[in-house]
């Protein structure tokens, strides 16, 4: 009985105290929060300059996680980089978490005659550090007033050498990453692997390799293939789109001769 008089105390004693309390994380009232928003203003949506993902997704927002998928060599590096380019057309700034190669190919897999003032990355990565990732978009926030971030890809977040259920890494991981984006209000791609999917078989995002908590936990999921025997021509299917409620929408794409992505429309580029 002594223990809960004092458990009881304690409760008491606390409830008293956070009667009072002020700050960041203080509950509140839905309607004072609305308030608040639309001294705020509206949300900046960014686009990609692909006008039927942006019709289909209605831009892209902060705290918003995209999973990108596809079949290796499928150009999923070079669809990041072209909505990458178009973005730096509208102000924003962008981090790149490049895993798979080093700077310098990075760098000389775009066309001389792009700036690349408005993207950034680490001299050298480090895998498997979720904190260093999160660390490093934070510098770059800090440093470089940066508003989205590509991890290029998903599998190098964790090791896969001492992971037993790497389904449940990889949901674990696909939710923190979410967290970041919610926490430090910046868009964040993710690539990820696909798994084999057989020829006659159109991938969806159950394909997403290793684990359903990808599709779950995203916002939006995209996967992109190339056009069988054509180098040049591809399409880029919106899986999901949790704000705006698209489901299996398919894009044609095609290589620009600039060496980016855009929609294919009427035989014609699309590119703005």
């Amino acid at each position: 009985m002594k223990g809960n008089d004092k458990d009881n105390d304690d409760l008491f004693d606390l409830t008293v105290k956070l009667m009072d309390y002020k700050g960041d994380d203080e509950v509140v009232s839905a309607e004072e929060i609305r308030k608040k928003l639309k001294e705020q203003g509206p949300v900046r949506q960014i686009k990609s300059k692909i006008p039927s993902l942006d019709k289909a997704l209605e831009g892209f927002e902060p705290g918003e996680l995209i999973a990108l998928s596809g079949p290796r060599k499928s150009g999923k590096t070079t669809l990041a980089q072209s909505i990458d380019c178009a973005f730096w057309k509208q102000g924003i700034k962008s981090l790149w978490l490049q895993y798979e190669v080093v700077p310098r190919q990075f760098i000389s897999t775009y066309n001389e005659n792009i700036s690349l003032g408005n993207t950034f990355l680490p001299k050298k990565m480090k895998a498997s550090v979720l904190q260093w990732a999160r660390d490093k978009i934070l510098e770059a926030i800090a440093k470089h007033g940066i508003s989205v971030v590509f991890i290029d890809h998903l599998h190098f977040l964790f090791d896969m050498g001492r992971v037993g259920n790497t389904s449940l890494e990889i949901g674990i991981i696909v939710r923190y990453l979410k967290y970041i984006a919610v926490e430090l209000e910046v868009t964040i791609f993710i690539l990820c692997h696909m798994r084999k999917v057989p020829p006659d078989k159109e991938p969806s995002d159950a394909d997403f390799r290793d684990s359903s908590l990808i599709a779950q936990e995203s916002d939006s999921g995209m996967i992109i293939c190339r056009c069988e025997d054509d180098s040049k021509h591809a399409w880029l299917k919106v899986c999901y789109s949790r704000r705006t409620g698209t489901w299996e929408k398919r894009i044609p794409i095609i290589k620009h001769i600039n060496g980016l992505l855009v929609e294919k429309i009427n035989d014609q580029s699309g590119y703005i």
